[in-house]
C-alpha cells in the first residue's frame, strides 16, 4: 500500500467527501464519488498528471453523483440504486431546487474490482439506500454514507431503512479488523475501533 495515496476533498452544499485513490509510480488513480461542484478535483488531477481509470460510487443521492454527466469516464453503481440515479425525487435534488438526473449507463458492481494490481472489495451494505456499497482496499473502507465518525446514515429519507442499516454494519462492518480506517462521504476519517469504542449507535 505504500505506492498508494488518498486524497480528499470536501465539495458541494451538503460537504460531500470526495477521495481519489492513486498511485505514485503508475500515475494512475480512481475517483469515489462525485458532486457537480467538483473543480478542485480537476485541478489536482492535472497538476499530479493523473490518469483517471474509472469512478466508484457508493451510492446515488445527488451530492454523489453530480459530476457524472460532466465527466466522460466509466462509472460504478450497484443495480439497486439505478432508479435513483435518473429520478431527481429518489436522488434527493429535487428536494434542493435541483433536478440532477444522469444521462450515462452505469457499469454494475460485482463482488469486486481491480485498480492495477490491487482488488477492490465491494459490500454491498444497503440501509441509507438499496444499493450503498463499502468499498474495501486492504486497509481502507469507503463507508459512502453507511458509518460516519460517531454516527450513521440518515434513513428519513426515501427508499431508506433503519433497520437494514444497522443490519449492514454489524454484519459486514463490524466484523473487519479493528485497525480498517474508515474514510466516509462525509466527516472526517476515522477508525472501526474508534466507532466500536464511541459511535453511540454501535453499543448494545
Amino acid at each position: 500500500m505504500d505506492d498508494l495515496n488518498v486524497s480528499s476533498f470536501v465539495l458541494g452544499s451538503l460537504e460531500t467527501n470526495v477521495y481519489i485513490v492513486s498511485s505514485k509510480s503508475a500515475k494512475k488513480a480512481f475517483i469515489i464519488d462525485l458532486p457537480a461542484e467538483f473543480k478542485s478535483v480537476l485541478n489536482y488531477i492535472n497538476k499530479e498528471n493523473l490518469e483517471i481509470s474509472f469512478i466508484l460510487i457508493t451510492h446515488a443521492h445527488f451530492d454523489h453523483i453530480g459530476g457524472l454527466n460532466l465527466l466522460d469516464l466509466p462509472f460504478y453503481l450497484h443495480r439497486k440504486d439505478l432508479p435513483l440515479l435518473y429520478d431527481p425525487n429518489l436522488n434527493g435534488s429535487s428536494f434542493f431546487d435541483e433536478e440532477i438526473s444522469i444521462k450515462k449507463e452505469p457499469i454494475f458492481y460485482d463482488s469486486s474490482l481491480h485498480f492495477l494490481d490491487y482488488t477492490i472489495e465491494v459490500i454491498h451494505t444497503p440501509g441509507h439506500t438499496p444499493g450503498s456499497v463499502s468499498l474495501k482496499l486492504n486497509n481502507w473502507l469507503f463507508t459512502g454514507d453507511t458509518l460516519f465518525y460517531d454516527t450513521i446514515g440518515r434513513t428519513d429519507i426515501p427508499l431508506a431503512s433503519y433497520d437494514e442499516l444497522l443490519n449492514s454494519i454489524n454484519k459486514k462492518i463490524l466484523t473487519l479488523p479493528k485497525s480498517t480506517i474508515i474514510y466516509p462521504g462525509h466527516g472526517k476519517d476515522t477508525t472501526l475501533e474508534r466507532e466500536l469504542k464511541y459511535n453511540p449507535f454501535l453499543k448494545a
